[in-house]
C-alpha cells in the first residue's frame, strides 16, 4: 500500500500499441455499467415526477461519463488531457441534475425557482471557468488543474446538496431519503481517498477504490429512488 504517492502507472503494450491504466478501465467500465442500468430502470418510471425525470438524466450521463473515463485514462498516449473533456462535460452536467432532482423534492423552499435559477447559473459559471483555467499556461505544464472546479462542483452537488435536503426531508417525515442520505455518506471517502492518495495496490490504485465506494453509494441513490411514492408528499403537488 501506498499513501501520499502513486505507483508508477501500469501500461500494457500489444503490437505496438499502448493501454495505460487498465485496472481504471475495467473499473469505469463497471461503474458506468451499473449508471446505465440504473437510468434504464428510471427511464420506465421517469413520467411521474420530475424528480425522477433529474436523476435518470444524472444516471445517464454519468455511466456515459464513466465509460469516456475509461477510454481517456486507458488511450491517454493518444489523446493526452483532451480525452478527459467529455467526462469533465458529463461531471458538470452531473452536478446541475442531481442539484435539479433534490431541489424538486423541496418546492416550499424553492420561490418563483430561486434555487433551480442558482443551480443552473453555477453550471454556466463553472464551465466558463473550466474553459478559462485549460486556457492557461499552467494548465498546459500541470493538466490536472483543470479537474479542481469540477470537483469543487460535484462536493457541492453530491455531498452538500444531496445531503442537506435529504437531511431537511427526513426532519420533515420522509423517511425514504435516508437511503440518498446514506449514499453521501458512504460515497464521501472516496474524496479523502483521492486527496490522501490511498493506493492499495498498483491493480487496485486509489481510482478503482473510489469507484467501487461511488458504486455502492450510487446503488443506496437508486434504492432511495425506487422505494419512494410520488403519490405523496413533498411529491404530489408536481
Amino acid at each position: 500500500m501506498l499513501i501520499g504517492e502513486d505507483f508508477t502507472k501500469i501500461a500494457l503494450e500489444f503490437n505496438g500499441f499502448t493501454l495505460l491504466e487498465p485496472n481504471a478501465l475495467i473499473t469505469d467500465f463497471i461503474m458506468g455499467g451499473f449508471s446505465i442500468y440504473f437510468a434504464v430502470q428510471l427511464k420506465k418510471i421517469k413520467a411521474q415526477h420530475s424528480f425522477l425525470k433529474y436523476w435518470y438524466y444524472f444516471f445517464l450521463i454519468f455511466g456515459i461519463g464513466a465509460f469516456c473515463g475509461g477510454l481517456a485514462h486507458s488511450l491517454f498516449e493518444y489523446t493526452g488531457p483532451q480525452g478527459k473533456f467529455p467526462t469533465w462535460i458529463s461531471a458538470i452536467l452531473c452536478a446541475y441534475f442531481i442539484e435539479k432532482a433534490m431541489i424538486k423534492s423541496v418546492k416550499n423552499l424553492n420561490k418563483e425557482n430561486i434555487l433551480g435559477k442558482i443551480a443552473f447559473t453555477k453550471m454556466i459559471l463553472i464551465f466558463l471557468i473550466v474553459i478559462t483555467v485549460i486556457s492557461t499556461k499552467a494548465y498546459q505544464e500541470e493538466h490536472t488543474i483543470g479537474f479542481i472546479p469540477i470537483a469543487i462542483n460535484t462536493l457541492i452537488g453530491v455531498f452538500i446538496s444531496v445531503a442537506f435536503f435529504s437531511f431537511y426531508n427526513i426532519k420533515r417525515g420522509y423517511i425514504d431519503f435516508k437511503y440518498l442520505f446514506i449514499g453521501v455518506m458512504i460515497m464521501l471517502p472516496s474524496f479523502f481517498i483521492f486527496l490522501l492518495k490511498v493506493n492499495p495496490f498498483p491493480w487496485f490504485d486509489k481510482g478503482d477504490l473510489s469507484h467501487i465506494i461511488i458504486i455502492i453509494g450510487n446503488y443506496y441513490f437508486y434504492l432511495g429512488i425506487k422505494k419512494m411514492d410520488y403519490r405523496r408528499l413533498p411529491f404530489k403537488t408536481d
